[in-house]
């Protein structure tokens, strides 16, 4: 993997940390509730991998196959606002 700023190859792995101490870190999506949050329903870990050479963090969001496979069908090309009035 290469860094998204600077395209190097040296980046280390690792993770972020918030005043709790607590090294999962985790994605929660926008549609999902905090209540089903909280018990770690619909939540993705996070990879975290910082470049040696300018000091870039990235972040990965680990999805599962099920992710992938409800939201890929809005890849590509979107239809404009005409194009979706006049398909109903």
């Amino acid at each position: 993997m290469n860094c998204a700023a600077c395209g190097s190859t040296n980046l280390i792995e690792g993770s972020i940390l918030d005043n709790s101490g607590s090294e999962n870190k985790y994605f929660k999506p926008k549609d999902v509730s905090a209540f089903k949050a909280a018990f770690g329903y619909g939540v993705r870990e996070i990879t975290a991998l910082g470049c040696v050479h300018c000091g870039n963090l990235q972040c990965i969001v680990n999805f599962i196959d099920e992710d992938k496979r409800n939201h890929q069908n809005f890849d590509g090309r979107q239809p404009d606002l005409l194009e979706r009035i006049e398909s109903e």
